[in-house]
């Protein structure tokens, strides 16, 4: 038979075992939510396998804008595009343009309806930000972009 003091001991242990437990998922549920790793392996993981041979730029990371409506609805996006990471050069200007291809992408989304970012019209959103982002590049191209978040919220 347990005494009664052994019990309460083990019920102070398994007390502090479960409170280490719940700090230790808090506090990397919060690292990654600072550093959004998470967000970034979506961006690769939906790039398919073939496109993504040789690497996947997902450095613009999430980009928000307002809409062009009169009460202006909320887009955030999370770009990703696969690139030849062999090709220095191309990288490195990416690397250097981040933020201009960050502001363009933006202006771009600000210059649109909340209604013409529906899901259906997804294919020219992609196809329009392409030729924007391209407009910027000069050692490069980007082919095709994927979109690992993509929500207008009104």
């Amino acid at each position: 038979m347990v005494s009664e003091g052994a019990m309460t001991r083990l019920e102070r242990i398994l007390i502090a075992v479960g409170a280490v437990l719940l700090i230790v998922i808090i506090a990397g549920t919060a690292y990654a939510g600072i550093t959004e790793s998470r967000t970034r392996k979506l961006a690769r993981a939906t790039v398919p396998l073939a496109a993504s041979d040789n690497g996947v730029f997902d450095g613009l990371g999430r980009i928000r804008a307002k809409s062009a409506d009169d009460v202006p609805a909320v887009i955030v996006v999370d770009i990703a595009f696969p690139y030849d990471a062999s090709d220095r050069q191309f990288s490195e200007e990416l690397s250097r343009k981040r933020g201009d291809l960050r502001e363009a992408a933006g202006s771009f989304l600000s210059g649109k309806r909340a209604s013409e970012l529906h899901p259906s019209g997804e294919a020219a959103v992609k196809a329009g930000l392409r030729d924007t982002l391209n407009a910027l590049l000069s050692l490069g191209r980007i082919d095709e972009l994927y979109f690992s978040e993509f929500r207008v919220i009104n």
